[in-house]
């Protein structure tokens, strides 16, 4: 607070005071009860704008973590599957490539790694490859969503990967 602000401050307390004072002594009340009214209002417009100036003083509430499985997440992965235009949101294209990089990882494919990616296309197909590639801005139709999901739950449902196919898993002849 600069000093012009504390005196100006401090000069309507004053006023504000003598006022009221002066007031409270007009209306009946006894000399020494006027003056000390008007002290408890100096005192109190003073520590009221000192108060104004203080930094807020708040503790942040800390966000709720999310646990998998629960009622918001659920929630939140619903409406994420239906955005705006027909397509998917990206969050639920975010959380199908962790549900992706997961699956992959358990049968010894990184899906970020570059060596890997003939591996991670035969297993997920061309299409699903692409729209999991990090760094693409794909917002899937829900048909193509479905399709992604399925192949990766036919590939985690189908255990060590040795010896299967794409068409294998995607159930065609």
């Amino acid at each position: 607070m600069t000093r012009a602000r504390m005196v100006r401050r401090a000069v309507g307390c004053v006023l504000a005071a003598a006022i009221v004072g002066t007031a409270a002594w007009f209306f009946g009340m006894d000399a020494p009860h006027a003056v000390g009214l008007g002290f408890v209002v100096f005192a109190l417009g003073a520590v009221l704008s000192l108060l104004g100036e203080q930094a807020e003083m708040t503790w942040p509430v800390p966000s709720p973590q999310p646990r998998p499985g629960a009622r918001r997440d659920v929630v939140q992965l619903g409406w994420s599957l239906g955005a705006r235009g027909g397509r998917v949101s990206p969050e639920a294209v975010r959380r199908l490539r962790g549900l992706a990089a997961e699956v992959l990882d358990r049968h010894g494919v990184q899906l970020d790694d570059p060596a890997s990616q003939p591996e991670v296309v035969r297993l997920l197909g061309e299409e699903t490859a692409v729209l999991l590639r990090k760094g693409s801005a794909a917002a899937p139709r829900p048909k193509e969503f479905a399709a992604a999901l399925a192949r990766l739950e036919a590939i985690a449902a189908a255990g060590s990967p040795t010896g299967t196919t794409a068409a294998d898993l995607t159930g065609a002849a």
